[in-house]
């Protein structure tokens, strides 16, 4: 019977909304962006200094996600694709720079461009 067939497929698809994966997106304001190099690789990196309100922020947005690829931007571009090993619960952190540096940008541009527009945005990696 169609209609049996079609209550069963809405069925479905509804018990299954709920684990659908959702985008959400996250706003961090920096006390500080600082660009320098990796000691040991003498990679690029921009060193962030999180305000206490982007802190709980953070670590609530990655508590959930730990195994799963985030995204970090800042105005636009992409920072950092990762996938979370544990959730992010400190005060700061380190961005090191791909092969191409920061989309094109230098260390010192993307932390300049933190400073001046005051975040970074960190969501799903399949938003």
């Amino acid at each position: 019977m169609p209609s049996m067939r079609h209550a069963a497929c809405a069925a479905a698809i509804a018990l299954a909304l709920p684990f659908a994966a959702h985008a959400e997106t996250v706003v961090l304001h920096t006390e500080q962006a600082t660009a320098g190099a990796d000691p040991h690789t003498h990679a690029r990196v921009v060193d962030i200094q999180l305000k206490p309100d982007s802190r709980k922020a953070l670590a609530d947005f990655t508590r959930d996600r730990v195994g799963k690829r985030i995204q970090l931007r800042s105005n636009g571009i992409l920072l950092s694709s990762v996938t979370l090993m544990s959730p992010l619960e400190g005060d700061s952190f380190r961005i090191t720079a791909g092969e191409h540096g920061f989309g094109g940008k230098s260390a010192e541009e993307i932390a300049q461009g933190i400073m001046k527009e005051g975040g970074l945005t960190v969501d799903d990696e399949n938003k």
